[in-house]
């Protein structure tokens, strides 16, 4: 026993060390990063949030708040640093290691949880959800914690099951509403295993049902508050819409280009291998519950992405665990009779996680998670250095072409925390800023009130019309030329005097 305490905590090592591999190089911070800290920040000044941000599916779909309060708890103690945050989530993910060990444990066996908790410690696929600084990565760990109480529940007969998977579930809806769409699965699961539930009393199913409801009590007021928009957009969502098998396929082979072969042209051939060993272990071995529970697991992630079209990382929070734990249990299978072979199995695939994260986590979370690459916070402090140095402590304007377009949420935050705090003063902004977004610097519309120096900052421009480029541009031309031009990562700070 004590031996299997040591490999985890261990592995435990490995896994913080892959986590904060380039901190804090690759800390990742854009709008979405310094909207949801502001809102973090109005709740300590008291605001109190019954819903999170927009959704980008529809402006009438929100996560819940739960996560805007971990934040404010966080900023309560540590500040506005974003890396501080960037450090909690490395944390937090690599604590999923102590679920997945005990979850492979119960399916089948401590040698099969060790295996699959050092292949998620040296994920590649987990490694970029910690990069990414919202609310939708820290869904992975309650999704684990729904299945360990399933796991619980139906392998073990232990009715405290129950409450646990109720409890992930409602915390995974908490983090991402889109999660609404695993239900389906879990249902299929309990359904087929249902002989092995033991008896359950109305105390332990009124206590799940009230933690579960607990969990979602903030979308219950704000349903209430909001006439019911929430149910009605997501319902009409739901019904309106065609399934996307294209979406969910592609899904399903990034799970297998991310966890097992960083190829396209073979993931195919992975996959329908992966398949067949579902087919055969749920139909022609003893394994078959647990086969059959790792499948209906697998196939509640991609349940979200079959129903919403999505086909990014968001939707999909530990999925690929369940493939994990499948391809664990199989090594420990061939290692029996094969060794070398199983040794080289499990190799090959550390070794693809390994390539993958040398490859790209020095440079922040990939694109299929973040739609600007490069917006990172060592950059952007010394955009802001050059900004004022340049400034020479005189007062100065700022404009920037930003995604989203107009809003100045990222810089109004970066200016406010680390300018302010280094500087001690807060430039202008230059044109009036969308309404209704958070950030707080002065603006001045009149250009004839301006300082002499202006600094426009250009955010690396995935996602943004050309016709907006160039409107941009030629107006800020109009009144300004430019003196000097640099770049910091794909972030370039152009220093403008006035014509």
């Amino acid at each position: 026993m004590k031996k299997f305490y040591a490999l985890i905590i261990f592995v435990f090592i490995i896994a913080l060390a892959v986590r904060f591999s380039y901190f804090p190089k690759n800390v990742y911070f854009s709008y979405d990063q310094a909207r949801d800290f502001f809102f973090a920040s109005d709740i300590l000044n008291g605001d109190i949030r019954l819903i999170g941000p927009p959704s980008a599916a529809s402006d009438k779909l929100f996560p819940g708040p739960l996560f805007l309060y971990i934040y404010a708890f966080i900023q309560f103690l540590f500040g506005k640093n974003p890396e501080i945050y960037s450090i909690f989530f490395r944390l937090y993910n690599a604590l999923g290691i102590f679920l997945v060990y005990v979850i492979g444990a119960k399916l089948f066996n401590k040698k099969v949880g060790v295996l699959s908790a050092s292949l998620y410690a040296v994920s590649y696929e987990q490694s970029q959800y910690t990069l990414l600084m919202s609310h939708q990565p820290l869904a992975v760990l309650s999704v684990l914690f729904m299945y360990l109480g399933l796991a619980m529940l139906l392998f073990e007969k232990k009715v405290k099951g129950l409450i646990i998977a109720a409890l992930g579930l409602g915390l995974s809806i908490q983090f991402h509403y889109v999660y609404i769409f695993i239900i389906p699965s879990v249902l299929a699961l309990i359904y087929l295993l249902r002989k092995q539930i033991p008896k359950l009393t109305p105390k332990y199913i009124l206590k799940a049902v009230f933690l579960f409801l607990v969990c979602l009590l903030t979308y219950i007021i704000s349903e209430l508050k909001f006439n019911f928009r929430f149910i009605t957009t997501l319902f009409l969502s739901s019904t309106n819409s065609r399934l996307h098998l294209n979406e969910a396929f592609y899904v399903t082979n990034r799970f297998i280009y991310d966890s097992f072969l960083a190829d396209y042209k073979y993931t195919i051939y992975i996959l329908i291998l992966i398949l067949a060993i579902f087919v055969y272990v749920i139909f022609k071995t003893k394994l078959k519950k647990g086969g059959l529970f790792l499948l209906l697991w697998f196939v509640g992630g991609i349940l979200p992405s079959l129903i919403s079209g999505t086909k990014g990382y968001y939707y999909s929070a530990s999925a690929s665990v369940s493939l994990l734990i499948l391809f664990s249990t199989i090594v420990v299978i061939v290692y029996r009779s094969h060794k070398v072979l199983a040794c080289v199995l499990f190799l090959a695939v550390l070794f693809n996680n390994y390539l993958l994260i040398i490859n790209q986590n020095q440079k922040g979370p990939n694109l299929e998670i973040v739609i600007q690459p490069g917006m990172l916070l060592p950059e952007e402090k010394k955009a802001l250095d050059y900004i004022y140095q340049n400034a020479n402590q005189k007062p100065f304007t700022v404009n920037a072409l930003t995604v989203p377009l107009n809003i100045n949420t990222t810089w109004s935050y970066l200016f406010e925390w680390y300018g302010k705090e280094n500087y001690d003063y807060l430039p202008i902004w230059s044109v009036k800023p969308a309404e209704g977004f958070p950030g707080n610097l002065a603006y001045e519309s009149s250009r004839s009130k301006h300082p002499d120096t202006l600094f426009v900052i250009i955010e690396p421009q995935n996602g943004i019309r050309e016709v907006d480029k160039n409107k941009f541009f030629a107006e800020e031309s109009y009144f300004t030329k430019i003196v000097e031009e640099k770049e910091f990562g794909t972030i370039t700070i152009q220093k403008r005097e006035k014509i």
